[in-house]
């Protein structure tokens, strides 16, 4: 659908935090511009788009940003965590340490905007990468996603575009449903 003579009635501001290099460029690269690139320059300090959504016939400006994962940024967050309507927690799979790393980002969320005000999805990324995932499925389903009660987990691959569009329908959705814009 080409939204070029659209205007959105509302506008929603998601953020996509994680540690550096789990792919969170890649993956609003991919959502926003359809593109894949294996190289990258640090975010410094965010990085903010666009891209417009329709969900059950209201359409929707998505305003995203994605937050830099290196902890010398840190103090930039409270300016880009504010007014947040929605997160995307990323981890990626072949490196269990960013796993453990989501939960000092969830911690930040709930500081600046509120124990869990706003829904959050659990992103694995780098699924096309099976040969070399480090995560213990066991623990992430026993332990990690219970501790997050995000409203969604969902493995994705920016690479081969799996899951990606999913992942901004299923947590701009959840939000239209919490304000009561749309019905569940």
């Amino acid at each position: 659908m080409n939204y070029a003579d659209d205007k959105a009635k509302y506008h929603l501001k998601i953020i996509v935090c994680g540690a550096g290099a789990v792919g969170k460029t890649s993956i609003v690269r991919r959502y926003v511009e359809d593109k894949f690139e294996f190289n990258y320059l640090l975010t410094v300090g965010l990085d903010p788009t666009n891209r417009r959504i329709e969900v059950d016939g209201t359409l929707v400006n998505l305003v995203i940003f994605d937050v830099a994962g290196q902890k010398r940024f840190q103090t930039l967050r409270d300016i880009f965590f504010r007014k947040a309507n929605g997160a995307l927690l990323v981890f990626d799979l072949t490196r269990s340490e960013t796993l453990d790393e989501l939960y000092e980002w969830k911690e930040q969320i709930d500081d600046r905007l509120g124990k869990d005000r706003i829904p959050i999805i659990l992103v694995g990324n780098k699924s096309d990468l099976e040969d070399i995932v480090r995560i213990d499925y066991g623990y992430l389903e026993d332990q990690v996603i219970p501790d997050f009660t995000p409203i969604k987990y969902l493995e994705t691959s920016a690479y081969h575009d799996e899951n990606i569009r999913e992942t901004f329908f299923y947590l701009t959705k959840e939000i239209l449903e919490r304000e009561g814009i749309i019905s569940s």
